[in-house]
């Protein structure tokens, strides 16, 4: 510790020493004897600056990009973590790719068959891609009344399943009193190349 005080005091004379002569020279003869110094210094200094100060500058501005991009995504999480719940809501609810073929067809019979309704006709299934999902629909035509066809579609649209009723078209039959002719369109999504989906 003595040795480092020692140098220490050493350097700082040294220093001192150093500024008192250049202010000396200064006084007595201008800037002129320091123009051959300061020529030959300035492209160090250059140089000291490529190689240090530079890089140092482009990591700083990487760095800053970094923390910029984090705080953006800090400040939305809580919209992420919405997002991501709801969707994975709705993911659960997706019929399995398995059932493509007849859950319709079922859904729609035995929900039918609860309310004491008999079909007039049913349409083949339609199916059509959209994005990464299938959407797959079926039409159907019953004749019934006010009261059983609402509790059949309110039976329907009830299913854990994601099920929507996308068309449906009345006509009162003016032969019988309280009574419906109805056209009906039921679709669902299924995923189109499998995962998790919900089920029956």
């Amino acid at each position: 510790m003595p040795a480092i005080m020692a140098l220490l005091n050493k350097v700082t004379v040294f220093l001192k020493d150093m500024l008192d002569n250049i202010l000396m020279i200064y006084t007595e003869k201008g800037i002129e004897p320091f123009k051959k110094p300061l020529l030959f210094a300035f492209p160090s200094v250059l140089i000291l600056y490529a190689a240090v100060y530079s890089p140092l500058s482009s990591k700083v501005a990487t760095e800053k990009d970094a923390l910029d991009k984090k705080q953006l995504i800090a400040a939305n999480y809580a919209d992420y973590e919405d997002a991501r719940t709801k969707l994975a809501a709705y993911q659960r609810k997706l019929p399995l790719p398995k059932d493509k073929d007849e859950l319709l067809n079922y859904v729609m019979t035995s929900t039918a068959k609860n309310q004491g309704i008999s079909f007039d006709s049913i349409s083949p299934q339609n199916e059509n891609e959209v994005g990464n999902f299938l959407l797959v629909s079926r039409s159907v035509s019953v004749t019934t009344t006010y009261a059983k066809f609402g509790k059949w579609v309110a039976d329907i649209e009830s299913s854990p399943i994601l099920l929507k009723v996308a068309e449906i078209n009345l006509k009162k039959d003016n032969t019988r009193a309280g009574v419906l002719k109805v056209n009906m369109k039921l679709s669902t999504i299924f995923p189109k190349f499998g995962g998790n989906g919900g089920g029956r």
